[in-house]
């Protein structure tokens, strides 16, 4: 009787036990929490992500057309998991092109997909495909036959399709031409602007051209016009026009080269803008003389994104705040302007253009110093128009506009304009997100280690094991 009450006691237990576990386990399912505690946290979601999906109130199906054996599918992977974490609207399906031909077959037919390694995100019928060369930046190595992934940036790719969705309407960019000015539509290797056209539109942006000949204004729908290297003065009718459509809260982005003339540069001074007509070279930060790495940046929305990320500017001009004398003015119409990009104090502004060997000489007019090579500018974001939602002006201005032609556009040179075209549409989400770098840790042993490591690990672990074993056994035989 008293071993039946005893085994009857431990079944009770052991069944409580079991209660216990489903509980506990059934309140994890419904409260989930979850940490990244590694250093890196690669896959850590930016704020930004997390209140975008906070926010997200419609159902997103997300289709990865993936194969297994791909370099980025565990990155991919692993990053949705955590956007499913953030938000039970994100609903995620996979399928193997290689392995699952029908079904890949009816997604290429719905969604007009011509190759594999993509994701969709589709909401209510609108979609939005992700392919594989947005997901990361590649570098190629001397010795290596394949360009090496650098930086992963998914997290910038996956929002900025769920925002581009959530919006609805798509913001029109405009390109101006007439002035020689850089075209989307160049699919030259050197001039073009086909490459970063390519990432205006996948961005979820529409583009147009824009000849203010044939326009009375800036058409109502411009979310931004961008003024791309033009080589030809334009016209006091058309400088009015592209004014008048700041002044009405207009965006503008203007990227200007050295020694070209583009009557710009009086608007530009009563925005607060100082243009020299000069090319600045930076012995400390350059690879072939004619050309400024970027290392230092001033603090920005635009800026803090960047990272450790360097733009590379070619021949540039120097652009930088100008020292306003009107201080009647109220300060929300007063321009703020910011500088970006900086040079090094080792750099100078060369104002001899004609000389092919530039040197400093201060005796002509050279400046040394550090300078600036992009400013941003921002007028009617006071405080008390804030409360009230009025939308500021904005502008920002490069010295260069060869940083992203086909022949020269690189991850660094993408981010900054990006962030710079993000930050004059508001949309703040996709500027705080910076690529996440590849770390490669390599173990390098010696011949007489790795002997060692495979001794101790195929002989000397299981012979601990099996003495431990051993001993346990005759112990308990007596």
């Amino acid at each position: 009787m008293k071993r039946i009450l005893s085994n009857l006691n431990l079944a009770v237990g052991v069944l409580l036990a079991f209660v216990l576990v489903q509980l506990v386990n059934f309140i994890a399912l419904n409260n989930a929490q979850r940490w990244d505690w590694s250093g890196r946290q690669y896959y850590a979601l930016s704020e930004k992500t997390a209140n975008l999906l906070a926010e997200l109130e419609q159902r997103v199906e997300v289709t990865v057309v993936f194969q297994e054996e791909h370099t980025l599918y565990t990155d991919v992977e692993n990053l949705l998991e955590e956007y499913q974490y953030q938000s039970r609207n994100i609903h995620v399906e996979w399928v193997d092109p290689a392995r699952d031909l029908a079904h890949t077959e009816k997604l290429a037919e719905k969604y007009g997909l011509t190759e594999a390694q993509v994701i969709v995100f589709d909401i209510d019928g609108k979609s939005k495909v992700v392919r594989e060369a947005e997901l990361a930046d590649y570098q190629n190595i001397r010795g290596q036959r394949m360009p090496v992934i650098s930086a992963f940036k998914g997290e910038q790719a996956f929002s900025s399709a769920i925002q581009g969705l959530v919006q609805g309407v798509t913001p029109v960019v405009y390109f101006l031409v007439g002035h020689d000015e850089r075209k989307v539509t160049d699919f030259d290797q050197i001039a073009g602007y086909s490459s970063i056209g390519s990432v205006i539109f996948n961005d979820n942006l529409e583009i147009k051209e824009l000849m203010l000949t044939k326009e009375k204004q800036i058409p109502e729908d411009a979310a931004a016009l961008i003024i791309a290297g033009p080589s030809k003065p334009m016209s006091a009718t058309e400088l009015e026009m592209v004014e008048d459509y700041l002044n009405r809260s207009g965006r503008v982005m203007v990227l200007l080269d050295a020694l070209k003339e583009t009557g710009l540069e009086p608007m530009l001074r009563r925005w607060g803008v100082a243009l020299r007509n000069d090319f600045v070279l930076d012995p400390e930060n350059t690879l072939k003389g004619s050309d400024v790495y970027i290392r230092a940046y001033y603090e920005h929305p635009i800026t803090l994104g960047m990272g450790g990320a360097g733009a590379r500017f070619h021949l540039p001009r120097s652009v930088e705040p100008l020292l306003m004398d009107d201080q009647n003015a109220e300060a929300g119409d007063r321009p703020t302007v910011m500088p970006l990009a900086m040079t090094s104090e080792k750099s100078w502004s060369e104002t001899q253009v004609d000389e092919t060997d530039a040197k400093y000489d201060e005796n002509t007019g050279d400046l040394r110093g550090s300078f600036s090579l992009a400013v941003a500018v921002e007028r009617g974001a006071t405080q008390k128009m804030l409360d009230v939602q009025i939308r500021p002006s904005r502008m920002v201005v490069f010295g260069d506009s060869d940083f992203v032609s086909n022949g020269a556009l690189a991850g660094g040179d993408q981010d900054l304009f990006m962030s710079a075209l993000n930050w004059l549409l508001d949309r703040e989400v996709l500027m705080a997100i910076a690529p996440k770098p590849i770390e490669k840790i390599k173990l390098s042993l010696t011949r007489k280690q790795l002997n060692r490591l495979f001794w101790i690990n195929i002989a000397g672990i299981p012979f601990v094991a099996g003495v431990a074993g051993l001993l346990v056994w005759l112990r308990r035989r007596k």
